[in-house]
């Protein structure tokens, strides 16, 4: 009796050990998992920045620069300097009369639709004439007549195929009603339409998300063309900008785009004019007949469709004479739209502004200007130089004036900032030996250094040049990635959260630079703190802690 008290006591004490060493050890890891720390880092501290290749390009420091301004054939509206006027970069020198050249650009608009209108039409006849089965020869007799007894020529208005009766019906137009968005993706584009950014410039033009069936209304793309503003329309995949990737874009300006029919309803995926929907077909009302004449029998009732008497040989001819046509309207179209470049250009540089800062020394008389060729405005440079670069007539389009370069001087390593001030319009005279095809035309530029201690005339620079294209994009990030993980085909990292501690914050990534670092789109900013994804520590709830730098 007395063992098996004993027994029971001891399996009571084990139990109670037992029992107080899973609490320990439950305690112990809860509280492991109160304190748990986890080393966090500022993604500015490593952020690589935009990882792109700048252009690069050499030139030579001048310190004795003066800038003539010289009279186009244009009307000189106001004059706003004087003999004497100090005037810095930016600053207006003349203003020319625009209002012939607005009307020019006008007419070059239409002129312009009308060539869009005829290509549209040419690609529609020629996709006709493909869907045509060819007759034979024995068809339509050895000599291009028909088969007819009566040995009549090929009707020549089946060049372009017709369907005609004697009753014909009337068409009516049904357009088909369709939901403004599936999710936040548009369906079509109308005035009420709302872009998800944008303030309607080039640089940042009004951005919509559109599905793949997404259409224009022609009354926007007037809106666009009244108002002188850019709209993107952007297809994604998915419908997601967060979660898919850009499939195609179409940018239309409309400084540079021509009105159409304010009904009219353009794909964004083809931005091409769609034909309408359905069209039903009504029959005709009967007519009244003159009493006491005979009705028509049914064979003379109505006439027979004609019929398509083309030969393959014909046919290939006639496509191909099309295409001819289709080649020369899309060549012509490519000319209107650079002589309406032109017309802008000329229009934009209504108001000449100065180059330099310096001083005014000369002045003409817009009433008398000068005819031996002189200049009209001369300015004296001031304080700083200027370095004398050129740039690839195929780069031209990507340096701007007031954009902000980096010059570095050979001799002494040493980096200067300069903004582009001047881009010539004309090309240097003789060729330029170096990188690229030889056969281009390099046009010169220069750009204001302000603070040019340490630089003497002469003196030769590199210069570093980011191009306008990708400036925009200089807001992403870029990071190792290593600090990226994937779950279920979504990227996130850790970062410390509003309690510091680590939460999973989901991002959008983009390219992969050198195989070790990744684009950042969206999801994450520089003063975010993140903590590298791996290790016991790297666990959402954990305790963020700054890192030992």
């Amino acid at each position: 009796m007395k063992k098996a008290k004993k027994y029971i006591i001891l399996c009571i004490v084990l139990l109670v050990l037992v029992g107080a060493a899973a609490g320990g050890v439950y305690a112990y890891q809860a509280y492991q998992e109160e304190n748990m720390q986890a080393e966090v880092i500022p993604v500015s501290n490593i952020n690589m920045g935009w990882m792109s290749d700048s252009m690069t390009t050499s030139g030579n420091v001048m310190d004795d620069y003066t800038q003539a301004v010289y009279l186009e054939d244009k009307t000189v509206s106001e004059v706003k300097v004087e003999e004497g006027t100090a005037v810095k970069i930016g600053d207006p020198l003349l203003v020319y009369d625009t209002s012939e050249a607005k009307l020019q650009i006008e007419m070059k608009k239409l002129e312009l639709q009308g060539v869009k209108n005829n290509i549209t039409l040419a690609k529609r006849e020629i996709e006709k004439l493909k869907k045509i089965k060819p007759v034979s020869n024995t068809a339509t007799g050895s000599s291009g007549t028909t088969g007819s007894a009566s040995g009549t020529t090929k009707n020549q208005a089946a060049k372009t195929p017709t369907k005609t009766t004697t009753n014909k019906k009337s068409s009516t137009v049904v357009v088909i009603q369709v939901e403004k968005k599936d999710g936040d993706a548009y369906n079509y584009i109308d005035k009420t339409a709302k872009p998800y950014e944008g303030k309607g410039t080039v640089d940042m033009p009004y951005r919509f998300l559109c599905t793949q069936e997404c259409y224009v209304m022609g009354s926007y793309l007037n809106w666009l063309v009244k108002e002188e503003e850019v709209a993107a329309f952007e297809i994604w995949s998915g419908n997601s900008r967060e979660e898919g990737t850009l499939v195609s874009c179409w940018t239309v300006n409309g400084a540079e785009f021509a009105s159409v029919s304010e009904n009219s309803k353009w794909l964004v995926a083809t931005q091409e004019q769609m034909e309408d929907e359905v069209v039903i077909e009504e029959e005709p009302e009967s007519e009244t007949k003159n009493p006491g004449t005979t009705a028509p029998s049914s064979e003379s009732e109505s006439e027979a469709p004609e019929e398509n008497t083309y030969t393959a040989e014909e046919l290939k001819k006639e496509i191909s004479e099309k295409e001819g046509e289709l080649k020369k309207l899309e060549i012509e179209q490519k000319k209107m739209r650079l002589e309406l470049k032109g017309l802008r250009k000329d229009r934009g540089g209504a108001t000449v502004t100065a180059s330099i800062n310096g001083v005014v020394r000369t002045v003409g008389d817009p009433e008398n200007p000068p005819a031996d060729g002189s200049a009209f405005i001369e300015i004296s440079g001031a304080k700083g130089m200027y370095v004398k670069c050129y740039i690839n007539e195929l780069m031209l389009d990507q340096i701007k004036v007031g954009q902000e370069i980096s010059a570095n001087n050979w001799n002494t390593g040493q980096d200067y900032p300069a903004v582009i001030t001047e881009i010539s319009e004309y090309p240097m005279d003789g060729r330029m030996y170096g990188e690229g095809n030889p056969n281009a035309s390099y046009y010169p530029f220069l750009a204001y250094i302000e603070e040019a201690e340490g630089l003497t005339s002469g003196d030769y620079l590199d210069v570093s040049i980011t191009p306008v294209s990708t400036q925009q994009e200089q807001n992403s990030l870029y990071i190792e990635k290593a600090y990226v993980r994937e779950e279920d085909g979504k990227s996130y990292v850790l970062k410390a959260g509003e309690d510091n501690r680590l939460v999973k914050q989901y991002v959008q990534t983009g390219k992969v630079v050198y195989g070790s670092s990744i684009e950042v789109k969206s999801g994450l900013s520089e003063t975010d703190r993140i903590a590298f994804p791996y290790g016991k520590s790297a666990k959402e709830g954990a305790k963020a802690i700054e890192a030992k730098q």
